[in-house]
């Protein structure tokens, strides 16, 4: 899987060029002009343009906030005349059409609010919500990049140049009337429903960009949310590999939410799930904001075995939190408990979750774990011992205990303990032993992890593997869909794999795609939602 970047940008909603193109030729007589005439004067002589549009087009060749447009004239005329001549050509010839390439920059031209929030149920306007809409600016000089004429006349008659610099001065005169919006953005807007408020925009630019093999360019609305406003050097670029995720699911669109913003409101959510007795404030996000940590030594979890109960203490800094790739990754250092007097262990785990799209009964799209990676676990343990006598019987019934609660209820402990045993050393000299085991690849049924599942929502700690991927499936469930009960109810369709009434990330997307718009668009299908060291939601805009 692709790794996606938001560039600094907290949110990007971005659509392939195509898809934009298709809005400009269904409504281009209301965009731009359907004709054109101007003149210039050229030492004594006078050239003169007249003749009418065809079809406007955004152009593969994008980069930063430079957009191409090729503008394709159905018909017109050039008169190249003096006191003593007059010269006529028609610009196109054999019924093909001749056409200039033009580049353009946009900017926010303020709107009524009112006018674009009838629709959004997501949204409450405040004093100090404002509108933009990304519009061709007039701060900017359009410039004609180039220009082809079919009638070779024109060329001939060294006549292309003067005619491109009429044209240019023709589309600086006329900017007022390109009426193309290319998106538009609300800022100041309050969240009517659940904990979306940090959803909303504060700060706003955009871009357009290419792939590197060319075939696919993408424009995009570049955002800042949760109150930030300072835009600084941002980089002007959109990653159009998100168009490439979601279009196997259907989609033409996508609105990319950052790493960091995954991590602040997502994961940090998900950490105090993961950790007995915490609260946001207990963790922090790193400079980078790309991961989290745990600011002092914290209880894990009192988790229940077979023999008692265990309470592995995870010391300061060493429970991190992140996003990587296509999966969220837990990582537990040095957790440890003292199972009886004079034996210590350590334990350290990796776990990586996955997540996939199913529907549930009104065909939306649900973001649920993926069994196929629901917390595989890397768990690395050492033992250290008082005294070294009998230590090889000591370091086998603890292996046979930790088996028993990292499988209770889901009969693996055999296969753990076996593993475990199997990778066993022992150091006399520092009175140690160590040992691993994976949790991969080790067949479990996913329905025997049901009822596990609802215990944990109940409030018991058990299997500390399939307590992680319970907690955080929860929290990424409610985090995405506002939804902060049901929990009981959601863990039993997880795990049983009955979907019907999960409920969709609509609302999460909603929160975004009503307040940074595509205009001129009727239907709006979410199709996807992606981990790509970022989340990325697929949208068919038609």
């Amino acid at each position: 899987m692709a790794s996606i970047s938001t560039s600094g940008w907290d949110v990007v909603s971005v659509t392939d060029i195509d898809t934009m193109n298709k809005i400009i030729n269904l409504e281009g007589k209301e965009l731009y002009p359907s004709e054109f005439a101007e003149s210039i004067t050229i030492l004594n002589n006078v050239l003169k343009i007249v003749g009418e549009w065809d079809t406007w087009e955004m152009l593969h060749e994008a980069s930063g906030k430079k957009i191409s447009f090729r503008c394709h004239i159905k018909a017109g005329n050039v008169e190249f005349y003096n006191k003593d001549d007059n010269k006529h050509y028609e610009m196109n010839t054999n019924g093909t059409l001749s056409y200039l390439d033009i580049e353009v920059a946009l900017d926010g031209i303020v709107d009524d609010p009112k006018k674009w929030i009838e629709n959004d149920k997501t949204s409450i306007l405040t004093a100090t919500t404002q509108c933009f809409k990304l519009m061709i600016t007039q701060k900017e000089k359009i410039i004609v990049t180039s220009s082809t004429f079919t009638n070779e006349q024109i060329g001939n008659n060294n006549l292309a140049l003067f005619c491109q610099n009429a044209f240019q001065l023709w589309f600086n005169n006329n900017i007022e009337a390109f009426g193309q919006i290319f998106s538009i953005v609300l800022i100041g807007l309050e969240a009517s429903q659940g904990d979306f408020q940090w959803l909303k925009p504060s700060a706003y630019s955009y871009a357009a960009n290419n792939s590197i093999d060319g075939k696919t360019a993408a424009f995009g609305t570049l955002a800042l949310i949760d109150g930030k406003t300072d835009i600084n050097e941002r980089q002007q670029t959109i990653d159009v590999g998100a168009l490439q995720i979601v279009k196997p699911f259907g989609a033409n669109a996508a609105l990319i939410i950052s790493k960091t913003m995954f991590v602040k409101h997502i994961l940090l959510k998900a950490a105090v799930n993961l950790i007995k007795n915490t609260t946001e404030e207990d963790f922090e996000i790193s400079e980078t904001g790309l991961s989290l940590s745990n600011k002092k030594e914290m209880v894990w979890q009192d988790f229940e075995g077979e023999d008692g109960i265990w309470s592995p203490l995870i010391p300061k800094n060493s429970f991190i939190l992140t996003l990587q790739s296509d999966h969220i990754y837990i990582n537990i250092s040095n957790a440890h408990y003292r199972p009886r007097a004079g034996v210590t262990v350590y334990m350290s785990l990796e776990q990586n979750f996955k997540y996939k799209v199913e529907k549930n009964k009104k065909g939306e799209p649900i973001f649920v774990p993926d069994e196929k990676g629901m917390g595989d676990a890397h768990v690395y343990c050492h033992v250290e011992l008082d005294k070294w006598l009998n230590w090889l019987s000591l370091v086998t019934g603890i292996i046979t205990s930790i088996a028993s609660v990292f499988a209770l209820g889901i009969g693996v402990a055999g296969a753990i303990s076996k593993g475990a045993q199997a990778t066993l050393i022992g150091s006399e000299a520092t009175r140690t032993a160590s040992f691993s085991f994976k949790l991969l690849g080790i067949p479990i049924n996913l329905e025997k992890l049901a009822p596990i599942a609802i215990d944990i929502q109940n409030g018991i700690a058990r299997n500390p593997t399939v307590f992680n991927a319970v907690k955080l499936g929860f929290t990424i469930t409610a985090a995405t869909t506002g939804i902060t009960f049901g929990a009981i109810m959601i863990a039993n369709a997880i795990y049983n794999e009955k979907y019907n009434d999960v409920p969709s990330f609509r609302v999460f997307a909603d929160n975004l795609t009503g307040a940074i718009q595509w205009p001129r668009v009727e239907n709006m299908e979410l199709k996807s939602a992606t981990l790509a060291d970022s989340f990325v939601i697929g949208l068919n805009i038609t």
